[in-house]
């Protein structure tokens, strides 16, 4: 009996070490990170899925992310936005295109290829995601999650 819990123990040791290793993040991303935002001292890192890594960081007192896949490719930057920062141009097409609705959260977010303004609005249970460019046009619109 006690060479059994001997082995599961040993067995459940193994395997927590590998989950460890895992969740480890790999050494191209931590230098992209830093090249990137040379001036932030500590982030927070999750893994995004199975190819990306995810930090989370204040930077010029802004909350702020940053992905990027396994080989250090930065794919998106997202800053926090007070809702009173959005541009006017798309505060006034939130308030032409969706009056019944309230806005809830805003973000600035940046991608390799583009730049958006989201913004999360809620109507009764209905919450989405919508993203404007920087005149003001709906570029997408989805189903938003219940954070």
């Amino acid at each position: 009996m006690k060479k059994l819990s001997f082995i599961l123990i040993t067995l459940f040791l193994f395997m927590g070490l590998g989950a460890c290793s895992q969740s480890r993040v790999p050494d191209a991303v931590k230098t992209a990170f830093v090249t990137k935002f040379p001036t932030v001292k500590k982030a927070d890192w999750s893994r995004e899925g199975n190819t990306e890594w995810e930090a989370e960081f204040v930077l010029n007192n802004k909350d702020m992310s940053a992905n990027f896949d396994r080989n250090g490719n930065w794919k998106e930057t997202e800053t926090s936005l007070a809702l009173s920062e959005l541009p006017e141009t798309v505060q006034s097409a939130l308030r032409q295109n969706f009056s019944d609705f309230e806005a809830k959260e805003a973000a600035f977010s940046e991608t390799p290829s583009a730049s958006v303004y989201e913004v999360i609005i809620k109507k009764g249970t209905t919450r989405l995601e919508i993203s404007f460019d920087a005149d003001g046009k709906i570029v997408s619109q989805e189903k938003a999650g219940n954070d």
